[in-house]
C-alpha cells in the first residue's frame, strides 16, 4: 500500500466520504428540531463547498479515467445530496419542476 500513485478508487473514497460528510451535516441542519441552535452560515457554506469540491473531484477523475462504475455511482449518489438539499449543480442543466420525481 506504500507506493506513491493512489488508485483512483481511493479518490473516489475519499471525495465519496468529503461529500457524504457535508450531506449529514446539512441534512442535519435542514431537519434540526425547533429551537435548535442555527448553524452559522459561514459554516454551512463550507459544508456546501465541500460537497461541491467532492463532485468537481469525481468529475475530474471521470475526464482522467475514463466512464467507471465506481466513479458514476459516487456522482449519482452527489446530484442526490444536491438534489435533496436543493443545491443547484452548475454541470448539470437546471431541472424544471415539471420534471421532478417528488
Amino acid at each position: 500500500m506504500g507506493h506513491m500513485t493512489r488508485s483512483y478508487r481511493d479518490v473516489v473514497a475519499q471525495a465519496e466520504q468529503q461529500g457524504r460528510v457535508a450531506f449529514d451535516a446539512m441534512e442535519a441542519w435542514v431537519s434540526r428540531p425547533l429551537g435548535a441552535p442555527d448553524v452559522p452560515g459561514p459554516v454551512l457554506e463550507g459544508y456546501a463547498r465541500d460537497l461541491r469540491e467532492s463532485r468537481e473531484r469525481l468529475r475530474q477523475l471521470l475526464a482522467q479515467e475514463g466512464i467507471r462504475d465506481e466513479i458514476e455511482v459516487a456522482l449519482a449518489k452527489n446530484t442526490e445530496y444536491h438534489q435533496s438539499l436543493g443545491l443547484s449543480i452548475k454541470d448539470l442543466p437546471e431541472l424544471d419542476d415539471s420534471e421532478g420525481e417528488r
